[in-house]
């Protein structure tokens, strides 16, 4: 009876609700067509999912290592935070109790979310077996060393299973995406090359076998730049959010993933560039402010200190982050070039490295030479690695985790040329053999490093311990993490009095190192029955390590417990204890004998009874 249609007059709440509606429909089929798209690569491709199980395979052996200790600390880090900010909050339940346990401590990105999610399991299974009061406790513990013996070990074997099988997924969703980047740049082939180069490259597998936040955030970053060359072809402002909110998680995950801010950037200008009419593809304030809203909004929402914290938190990460990598040697004394040579060297291999240098060479030249028009994607590859060198140039070091994010790049140009060249008659058995060479070297080096990840040496000390110590016997160790030693849990272990509290304001927790080292010296009054010493106690005797310089009386106490000269006797050795003396011999192992995310070289065991049988 009512004159006004359906849609004129409606409930706020209806309204709402609708909209609402809308919205879960629009995401669902957003979900619907990604999984079309993949499962229309996997039937267009058949090697596509056999190069998807080459990276299961090359990634998940060897999964099992260390348990129920870390890789390295920061595996330490992303699990304990989500795990103090939820024992602290069961404790004291609270707003206020909240945001202080995500305050304290090194600030976690969205990786707090992720391994929060990976320990709900676990926090299950303790609430089911009547443990929750031992474990709202153990919050009370700030030293990681205590905690780490004092909290089950079956729980940090669960823990890590899971968080490490989480970064597996993410890997080979990063392979998936770095053959859709190859496809997209020229064709399958291409696809099929790169990722079956990622899949084998011995830095991703490294990075790939230690949960943290690298992966995710490079998966979310490649997700980034295949929407933003989306939005380049079509002009579609869906392609530019959702790449703004892609863009805005591989932030939060880690700040280098701003790259993609950076890339989306340039996919605005870069359509506007190619349209008909520029001034109005610029003029698009509406597509701007929504993105740059979207990528707000996750940043700050996906970066738990930051939403508590607010954006000063994020502006002092930022800032410290920066700061640390400006002003620190990185372990070696060399150039920021020799740098850049060390870990493409060590994630890649001689040979992927060098064709990849040739490749990258041999598509600019030809561009430059044939003024070609560069494709979308080649743009925005090209930004994103501009970007990464601009800004790693600046600083003293960089590690293997920062270049990581460069290799699929790298790959995909590989890729290309050999697929250009494939379909030259004169040119197909050469490319065969170069492919059949690459696989074949890159299959070897990741063999070495699954072999080496099960092979830890900090396993082997472990084991040792376990066997041949009695009970009340201490074992003193001089690294500053419970994850870079190999001691059984619950076993008695000295070590500094590290100010753990402290771990936010230095990567180092060495706070004091005139102290550290008189500590060092004085271990006859504590008098331990055996002694660990790693690599990083070797550096001290290195002519290219700058530790070797700035405590002399470090090197010389360590060469002294190595020449018996405490009393004490080396009853086992695992792993290789010689250190490369010139730029030239560390080159050389990073070629041959690269040291990954997560591994130790070397690990001896000192005993201090007269009859200990040396080794």
């Amino acid at each position: 009876m009512t004159r006004f249609s359906s849609g004129s007059v409606e409930p706020g709440g209806m309204s709402w609700e609708r909209t609402s509606v809308r919205r879960v429909a629009g995401a669902r089929r957003r979900a619907s067509r990604v999984r079309a798209v993949v499962r229309e690569d996997l039937l267009a491709d058949p090697r596509l999912r056999y190069i998807l199980l080459l990276a299961v395979l090359t990634v998940g052996v060897g999964i099992w290592f260390r348990l129920p200790n870390f890789a390295d600390p920061d595996e330490y880090s992303r699990l304990i935070q989500p795990m103090k900010v939820a024992g602290r909050t069961a404790a004291d339940p609270g707003l206020a109790s909240f945001r202080a346990a995500v305050l304290d401590g090194r600030a976690l990105g969205a990786t707090m979310y992720l391994f929060g999610l990976v320990l709900a399991p676990l926090f299950v299974v303790v609430v089911l077996s009547g443990q929750l009061g031992e474990f709202v406790a153990l919050g009370a513990i700030e030293s990681r060393w205590t905690l780490w013996h004092a909290t089950p070990a079956w729980f940090w074997t669960g823990a890590v299973v899971l968080g490490r099988l989480v970064t597996l997924a993410f890997a080979v969703g990063t392979v998936y995406l770095t053959y859709r980047l190859g496809a997209q740049y020229r064709d399958r082939l291409t696809g099929q090359l790169a990722a079956l180069f990622l899949a084998l490259s011995v830095g991703f597998v490294g990075l790939a076998h230690v949960l943290g936040e690298d992966i995710p955030m490079l998966f979310c970053l490649l997700g980034t730049v295949l929407l933003a060359r989306r939005y380049v072809e079509t002009g579609r402002r869906d392609y530019f959010f959702a790449g703004a909110l892609s863009g805005g998680l591989a932030i939060a995950f880690k700040l280098s993933g701003g790259v993609g801010a950076v890339v989306l950037g340039v996919a605005y200008l870069d359509r506007a560039r190619r349209a008909e009419d520029t001034a109005a593809a610029l003029a698009r304030p509406t597509l701007l402010a929504g993105g740059l809203g979207i990528g707000l909004v996750t940043v700050f929402v996906g970066i738990p200190s930051v939403l508590v914290g607010g954006p000063g938190e994020l502006l002092a990460r930022a800032t410290g982050s920066i700061g640390s990598k400006t002003s620190k040697s990185g372990g070696l004394a060399a150039p920021i070039w020799y740098w850049f040579l060390r870990q493409y060297v060590r994630g890649l291999g001689v040979p992927l490295f060098v064709a990849g240098v040739g490749a990258t060479a041999a598509a600019v030249w030809r561009t430059v030479r044939d003024r070609e028009e560069p494709s979308p994607l080649a743009v925005l590859l090209a930004a994103s690695v501009v970007v990464f060198f601009a800004v790693y140039s600046r600083w003293e070091f960089v590690r293997l985790r920062h270049l990581a994010p460069t290799f699929p790049v790298v790959l995909v140009v590989l890729g290309g040329e050999l697929s250009r060249l494939y379909e030259r008659a004169d040119r197909a058995s050469l490319v065969r053999g170069l492919v059949a060479v690459l696989v074949v070297t890159s299959g070897l080096g990741v063999v070495a490093a699954d072999y080496n990840y099960v092979t830890d040496p900090r396993d082997g000390a472990t084991r040792y311990l376990a066997a041949n110590t009695d009970e009340g016997d201490t074992v003193e160790v001089y690294e500053n993490s419970i994850a870079d030693v190999g001691v059984p849990h619950g076993a008695n272990v000295t070590h500094y009095p590290f100010q753990e509290n402290r771990a936010t304001d230095t990567s180092s927790l060495v706070l004091n190192e005139t102290a550290y080292t008189e500590w060092m010296r004085s271990m006859p009054e504590r008098d331990p029955e055996y002694i660990q010493l790693t690599a990083a106690e070797l550096a001290y005797l290195s002519s290219i390590a700058p530790e070797a310089r700035q405590y002399p009386e470090r090197g010389e106490y360590v060469r002294s417990l190595r020449a018996g000269e405490y009393g004490y006797t080396r009853v086992a050795g695992y792993g290789d204890p010689t250190q490369p003396e010139t730029l030239r011999e560390d080159l050389l192992e990073a070629a041959l004998d690269p040291d990954l995310p997560g591994q130790e070289s070397y690990v001896a065991i000192y005993e201090r009874r007269e009859n200990a049988t040396a080794s």
